[in-house]
Order: structure tokens, then sequence, then C-alpha cells
């Protein structure tokens, strides 16, 4: 997947966005016209770097808000200039939209498509529309593009994943990864990038997924992630001073790190080409990335492979034990074989791929990782050392935050104040598990007395029709003679009946 980071027809962000080889920009038409007069021609190859794919968009979202007041006289005015300006630029520009401006209708829209380049055009859909003109444009252009608001307000993932097996598709807006990944997307576009400089954003890619903190967390997060910024090869001090240029360098990073990931995920883990489309290898273009999406997908091209043999998952191991049980039918008890599971140190990671090969005292190339992890928790004493381990670990994390704020001008850090909370809970987790005693209760239930001495023994000695307590003895103790008595069981010796006589 194609990602084109807009917002590239101003100058600052053009010039970052070239310092740090970003190899797909997007720019605004209607951006670019509030910022120049064009009094001669604008050409794109003066601006960017022929090595760079760039996406012209139309920009009309500006014109299709609410309460946005132009005349259709100045609409058109400016769609005839955008026409020029895509004809001065088809030879540089990736791709281009159409000029979709609403307020003049479907209709004068899609009487302009006619005009457009058939090979590097954006035919763009709006939910007003319906489905059904989706389904025709579909049939008719072989690149289409959709808003994010689009697909969130209504549920069209399902018909979008159907299309994008014959056609190409272009979020337009995107700023969300799982709707990234919610289909088959053949490029997006967004100028989200940049909130970490307009709105104090903070965007940080950690291995596996992007964070995004709104600017209420950034001086938490950024804190948080100190080390892996620093790792990344960026400046935590300007970082943390809010410097525009640093902040935006991450997000940059992180963002491509995040659409590599996806386009990792889609499948066939191939990126689409680069390669600036013109009318003699577009169809050819197009003809191999379809064969290699129906190659993926059909399995009965190539002969099934033989069945693998199955195998457990690294960390997991299986041990047998007796399980005794009762025979819910016959009543007899039975025994089985069971199996219980355990977790193990994995022991698959490598050198080479490690996130901490740079830093690593024992990092050898080609290696697996030397260290292991021979942890075992299944009786008390070993829990209990266990938290006595996480206890200690909690404890320096604590310490050495505290030394960070006060180096820092003792400003209270609120990541220090929730690493205190955690370490309180597992000190009282342990407490609680040291101080865990034995408690029997017993209910008594009472029921309807009958006459005469039909009393039970409990209802004697805990009812409210006991006698009181057993007399004590001279020595201070009950006398079992006496407590027998007293509950009306007569002392007697036990004499076996004789047999009879044959």
């Amino acid at each position: 997947m194609i990602m084109y980071f807009a917002g590239a027809e101003i100058p600052s962000h053009r010039n970052l966005l070239t310092a740090e080889e970003a190899p797909h920009v997007g720019m605004s038409y209607m951006g670019l016209r509030r910022r120049v007069k064009f009094s001669k021609p604008w050409l794109i190859n003066d601006h960017y770097p022929p090595a760079q794919s760039v996406f012209l968009d139309s920009g009309c979202h500006t014109l299709n808000r609410a309460g946005v007041e132009v005349t259709p006289e100045e609409i058109q005015d400016i769609a005839d200039h955008y026409d020029e300006f895509v004809e001065q630029n088809l030879d540089r520009v990736q791709v281009y939209t159409e000029f979709d401006a609403l307020p003049m209708g479907r209709d004068w829209i899609a009487q302009r498509r006619q005009h457009l380049d058939p090979e590097k055009a954006i035919v763009v859909w709006h939910e007003e529309w319906g489905i059904d003109i989706l389904k025709q444009m579909a049939d008719n252009w072989p690149y289409i593009a959709v808003g994010q608001a689009t697909c969130g307000d209504r549920d069209i993932i399902p018909l979008l994943r159907s299309i994008s097996r014959t056609i190409k598709l272009h979020g337009m807006g995107f700023s969300s990864p799982p709707l990234m990944l919610s289909a088959d997307w053949y490029s997006v576009s967004s100028t989200t990038w940049l909130s970490a400089a307009q709105h104090g954003e903070t965007f940080i890619w950690t291995g596996s997924e992007m964070k995004r903190y709104p600017t209420r967390y950034k001086a938490q997060a950024r804190k948080r992630h100190r080390t892996l910024i620093s790792g990344a090869g960026f400046d935590i001090d300007k970082i943390e001073a809010d410097d525009a240029t640093e902040n935006l360098r991450l997000s940059l990073w992180s963002w491509q790190q995040q659409i590599a990931h996806i386009s990792q995920r889609h499948g066939n883990g191939v990126t689409p080409t680069t390669e600036t489309a013109t009318p003699g290898n577009r169809e050819k273009h197009l003809a191999s990335v379809t064969a290699i999406r129906q190659e993926a997908g059909n399995e009965g091209a190539t002969p099934a492979p033989s069945e693998r043999v199955k195998k457990l998952l690294p960390g997991i191991t299986t041990e047998e034990f007796v399980h005794r049980y009762t025979d819910p039918d016959s009543g007899e008890r039975k025994t089985r074989t069971e199996h219980r599971i355990n977790a193990i140190d994995p022991n698959v990671r490598v050198c080479d791929g490690c996130f901490l090969a740079k830093k690593c005292p024992e990092y050898s190339p080609g290696e697996s990782c030397v260290y292991e992890m021979p942890i075992k928790v299944k009786t008390k004493e070993q829990y209990i050392a266990l938290l006595d381990s996480l206890i200690t670990m909690q404890a320096m994390r604590v310490f050495s935050m505290r030394m960070s704020e006060e180096v820092e001008g003792g400003y209270a850090d609120p990541n220090l104040s929730g690493e205190m909370d955690r370490l309180a809970k597992y000190v009282k987790l342990k407490a609680d598990i040291e101080e865990a005693g034995f408690t029997f209760s017993m209910k008594m239930e009472g029921r309807g007395q009958g006459t005469g001495n039909e009393v039970g023994i409990i209802s004697r000695l805990f009812g409210a029709r006991s006698d009181g307590p057993p007399a004590l003895s001279p020595a201070g103790t009950v006398s079992t003679q006496d407590a027998l008595s007293q509950m009306g069981i007569m002392d007697a010796e036990v004499v076996e009946e004789p047999a009879p006589r044959e």
C-alpha cells in the first residue's frame, strides 16, 4: 500500500519530506492556490526531486464543506484553471483526482470526466450518491477514491473488498490504521502526520503498533518512550522541548513504519510499484497487479502441498497427568490421562532481528539469543519468590524515576505516580497472601419443635431452649456423663445380642 504524505504544497513540509527521503508525497491544488497567484506556470518539476512520486489532490473538500459560499461562476473558473494546472504537470504527477465540486451537481462532475486522463485520473465517489453509483463507477474507471468519513458512516467495507479485486482503491484523508487494514487499498493520502506540529500530538511506533497521544498526554508519553525514541535516532531533548521539526520527523518515521506493517499484513507482502504510469506501461502494470492477487488467492493453480506435521507453538509445552473421576452412569471410580499446558522460554529470538541488537553486550551476527528465562511458578514458595522479584524490580524503577524527577527540577511526573501505585499493589498482594488464614463458619436452621422431649442434640446445645451450659466438674472441666445426661442421653454399655440357637 502506498501512503502519500499530504501537505507538500507548503514549502517547509515539502523540504522536510525531501530531507527525510519520503518516496510518496501529496499536494493540494486548493491549498497551493491560497499561497500562489499563478502569475507564471507553477511546475512540479521545479519544486520536487525526480525520485519523489507526487499525488495531486484537487482539494475540492474545501468547497464541499457546509457554510462555504462560492458562486457557480467562481467554481467554474477554478475548475478551468485546475485543468490547465494538471495539463502543465501531467508528465510529472503520479496520479491526480478529479475536480469533484459537489455544489455544481453530480451531472456536472460526470460530464467533466470525459476530459480526464484515463491513465492517471482518480474519480471520487461521495456517499450521498449511493451504492449503485459506486458500482457503476467501478465498472467504468480503474481508480476510485473514497473518503474515510464515508467508510465510517456506512458499512461498505465488504463492497470495497469486492471491487478492490478488479480496480485500485484510494483512501482520502485516512488516519485510521484499522481502516487501512479493512480492505485492499492500493493507496491512501493523509495530513494526519502533520498533527505533531499543528496540534501537539505525538506519534510513536513501538515496534508492533503505532501509538497516538493527544496533547494533554504528550509529556507523559515522551517520558515513557524516551529510550525507544532515542534508539530510533531522534533527539529526545528537542522532542520534549516541542521542537516542531523533530516531532514531525518522529511522526513521519512512525507513519512509515505503520504503512510498511500494513503492507505486510495485506497478504502477499508486495508493495505496489512507484513507477510513474505511462500510456505504454499502464496496462502491463495493472495486469501484473491483478496476476499477483489472483495467484495469491487461487489455491487450485498449483498442486496442493502435502500435509505438514503439526507442532506446538514456541513457548508452549504439555505434560501428562492422571485424572480420577466418577463415572456418571455406573458410579465407578475411573482414571484417564490428560495433558496440562505449560509456558516455557520459546528461545526463538535471533540476534539479527532483535530490537536490542545495537546495544546488547552479547550480540553476535547470525546467532540465537544467549539469554534464557527459566521461570517456574507452581508452588506457593515460587509464587512468593516471583512477587519478591517483581517488587524489587518495581522499587528500582520507582527510585530511578524519582532521581530523574529531581534532576529535571522536581516537577511531579505522572508516570512516576503511576509506577508508585503499581508498586503499592504488588506489596499489598504479597501481604494478603502471607496473612491469609483459615475461617470456619456453620449455618444453623431452626425447625418447628414437637411436643414432649422431641428436641435434637444440636438444638439443645445452641437453640433457644437449651438448659444452659453443661455442668462443670470440680476440676473446672465438663463431665462427659453430666453433659450426656443434660442432653437426655442415657449412658449404658453396649451388649452384643447372642446369636439364636439352631
